[in-house]
């Protein structure tokens, strides 16, 4: 952005305040006004600018900050930054709603296969010499490796390798967000070793300097066939509303162990308490009790008003 370059923001009229700002400030970033790197005015000079409060514009910042568009930094040259792409905010959106229940496993892994085989098809036609030698290293050094977490780094790259001889942007950033979700699974499951993978690898490279993309797709399907079997039927513990992220973490051993699974009450109660006992764990407080301070809240006001 060109220094003095007017941005044009309009004075917001419709939505929720701070939702408009964020549409602007979008609109500007599609329209190339705003570019990677361009720092956005002072949080005063917007409120003015879009005749609102400050409060509406901090929210506003915040949400595009969450959304990866900007970067808040503190400090006499701080400020709000429009930040360059970063592909892992699909991985991490793509996460979050797996937790969150709206995005199973299974979905998840009919998806990977799909795209799969669609960058399986392009590599073949358009890959180099030089890509299948580096599919090839990567065979190899898998093969010369007994470390788990070291032999998972590099299975992740082999699907990466083979996205980049697509030449497509899009197929790549797609295979590392579901790549890296199905390794933080199998991760949380606890690896095993897959000495069958490999031979496996080397007749999916085979087929694709024979530009045989049937061949290659077939041998693919039996590759993410043995990985994803791994998935099925693993529970993957999700965020249900009024739960905190440190009883999903608690609650993940019990749901993969037997023995601590029978330490688990059978049923669930109906009705949640009334009441939060004073010394229970941080981040167990019930509904009713996070709306308590609101109900008293709303008494006192009545109260006052009457």
């Amino acid at each position: 952005m060109n220094d003095g370059q007017d941005l044009a923001f309009h004075q917001v009229r419709t939505r929720r305040v701070f939702e408009e700002i964020c549409e602007q400030i979008r609109q500007r970033l599609a329209s190339g006004v705003l570019k990677p790197g361009d720092k956005l005015p002072a949080e005063r000079d917007l409120a003015v600018e879009f005749r609102v409060s400050r409060p509406a514009v901090r929210e506003a910042l915040r949400t595009l900050e969450m959304s990866g568009v900007i970067s808040l930094q503190k400090g006499v040259k701080g400020g709000a930054f429009i930040r360059d792409g970063n592909p892992q905010l699909l991985t991490q959106s793509l996460q979050d709603l797996m937790f969150l229940g709206r995005v199973s496993l299974r979905s998840l892994a009919e998806t990977r296969e799909l795209i799969t085989g669609v960058v399986i098809k392009l590599a073949c036609e358009r890959a180099t010499e030089a890509d299948f030698q580096a599919i090839e290293q990567n065979i190899d050094f898998i093969a010369g490796i007994q470390d788990l977490q070291q032999r998972g780094e590099a299975g992740a790259l082999f699907f990466r390798l083979i996205a980049q001889a697509t030449r497509n942007e899009v197929l790549m950033m797609l295979v590392d967000s579901m790549g890296d979700i199905v390794r933080y699974v199998v991760d949380k499951a606890g690896r095993k070793p897959r000495p069958e993978l490999v031979p496996i690898r080397r007749r999916i490279l085979k087929a694709m300097r024979a530009r045989d993309a049937d061949a290659a797709m077939k041998n693919m399907g039996e590759y993410l066939a043995v990985i994803h079997g791994d998935l099925e039927g693993e529970p993957v513990e999700v965020v249900r509303p009024g739960r905190s992220l440190q009883a999903v973490t608690r609650n993940a051993a019990v749901l993969r162990g037997g023995a601590v699974a029978k330490k688990m009450p059978k049923t669930a109660p109906k009705a949640a308490p009334k009441t939060v006992s004073k010394t229970a764990p941080k981040g167990t407080a019930t509904a009713a009790a996070r709306l308590a301070p609101a109900k008293v809240a709303a008494t006192r006001a009545g109260r006052r008003a009457a």
